[in-house]
């Protein structure tokens, strides 16, 4: 297989300009394609290490963790997918579901670390109910399983309703459709960066799977208890419209199933903690990790 990037990304731009990050994280991963239907999955790598494997939520894709590949990849090997019907991963056969995506991501996950015994999980939002059904499917596949943002819960869902921005054929009433969207469900800031607008629209429009009709399922809340993994654990924005920006909500339905799950709220962030908070949710999935 080709050799891995020389060492893990250091950059003063984690906090910098979006285009330019991508493109440097684009230029030092390593790529790796898996099976995906009659198609491909695509995965990422950076750095050395124990391996992490990283979920993006719904309508993403692995930029869902831009801010973070780069410190994480400085004491991690870190594996980001993009999940089967997004990015530029190939979908399915139909008809197909969030197992289906699961039972995938675990066949892409066997080839690209065949040796590496049970390996850490962080998923984001719809890829932390990819990761919950992954875990349910293969017992003792993973060691750690960190929900960040994770819906699936039995809550009710957020008040704001999103723009149907796939109706609008004009482009700018598109792009602000998509700004609405992303201050509706992803940020907590009223400042939101323009690229990061950009991102996200590529990404929700690049998606074939709606992961939104499991969202509001108890599919996470269901199969929790039953997990064979050392650990679970989660992490919220404090004002995660998820949670109705009240994570207490989330503790009492996650701890019901799992009475040791720590749950670490970032203070400051919305729905994409992991990208407005970066500094304090590295800190805190680290800490989770390697307790």
């Amino acid at each position: 297989m080709q050799a891995l990037p020389s060492g893990p990304i250091r950059t003063a731009a984690d906090d910098g300009p979006l285009p330019a990050l991508l493109d440097l994280l684009s230029a030092v991963a390593r790529r790796v394609d898996t099976p995906c239907g009659t198609g491909t999955m695509v995965w990422r790598c950076w750095g050395h290490g124990r391996p992490l494997v990283l979920l993006h939520g719904g309508g993403g894709s692995w930029e869902h963790w831009v801010r973070n590949i780069g410190p994480l990849s400085r004491v991690r090997q870190v594996w980001c997918p993009d999940l089967p019907a997004y990015g530029e991963s190939d979908a399915p056969p139909e008809p197909f579901g969030v197992d289906e995506i699961a039972a995938i991501t675990a066949q892409g996950l066997d080839r690209v670390l065949p040796d590496a015994g049970p390996v850490d999980l962080a998923g984001f939002s719809f890829g932390g109910i990819v990761g919950t059904s992954l875990a349910w499917q293969r017992p003792g596949r993973l060691r750690r399983l960190v929900l960040v943002g994770a819906a699936a819960l039995g809550l009710e869902r957020p008040g704001e309703p999103l723009q149907p921005w796939y109706r609008a054929s004009d482009p700018a009433e598109r792009r602000a459709m998509h700004e609405h969207n992303l201050r509706a469900l992803m940020v907590a800031s009223p400042q939101v960066d323009p690229d990061a607008v950009t991102l996200h629209a590529r990404s929700v429009e690049r998606a074939r799977f709606n992961g939104r009709t499991v969202a509001g399922s108890t599919q996470v809340r269901d199969r929790l208890g039953a997990l064979q993994v050392d650990r679970v654990d989660a992490i919220y924005g404090a004002l995660d419209p998820i949670t109705h920006a009240d994570t207490r909500l989330a503790r009492g339905v996650l701890q019901a199933r799992r009475p040791d799950l720590r749950l670490a709220t970032i203070d400051g962030a919305g729905h994409w903690v992991q990208y407005e908070r970066a500094a304090a949710f590295e800190a805190a999935l680290t800490a989770m990790l390697e307790a």
